[in-house]
């Protein structure tokens, strides 16, 4: 979806553009991904992607901060960022995108089964993204 209509169906908003904000938004990533580590290790991999999925939702969240957005809807974070931060780089928005629905499906579905091996790699996307996130706001 277009940002514009984004912005017109409520999903995106406006504020006060906030480097303040955005810092606190990396730190609270930080948190969701130790959390993320440390239930991957006692093999509880449905709780390390919701984990790795928050970790990534604030690192994301960060940049929308300090160009003066907020998101009401996560998969509005996914158009915000392939619309005006295209040299973020496809891969790492579409993986975002493919761990907003995993998330999705873990935390509201009926039938999802994930395993270790689904959690170390989410962890490691997520660990990854967020390095990447932290770099990207210090160009």
């Amino acid at each position: 979806m277009s940002i514009d209509k984004l912005f017109a169906e409520g999903f995106l908003k406006k504020v006060q553009p906030s480097a303040e904000r955005s810092k606190k938004s990396l730190a609270i990533s930080e948190k969701y991904l130790l959390e993320a580590k440390e239930t991957a290790k006692i093999n509880a991999p449905h709780a390390s992607i919701l984990g790795a999925y928050n970790c990534v939702f604030h690192a994301a969240r960060a940049i929308l901060f300090k160009d003066g957005v907020a998101e009401r809807s996560h998969f509005a974070i996914a158009d915000y960022l392939q619309e005006k931060h295209k040299d973020f780089g496809a891969d790492y928005i579409a993986s975002f995108d493919h761990y907003r629905k995993l998330r999705h499906s873990v935390a509201y579905g009926l039938d999802t089964v994930v395993g270790e091996n689904d959690a170390k790699e989410a962890v490691k996307f997520a660990e990854d993204f967020l390095k990447k996130v932290k770099a990207y706001l210090k160009q």
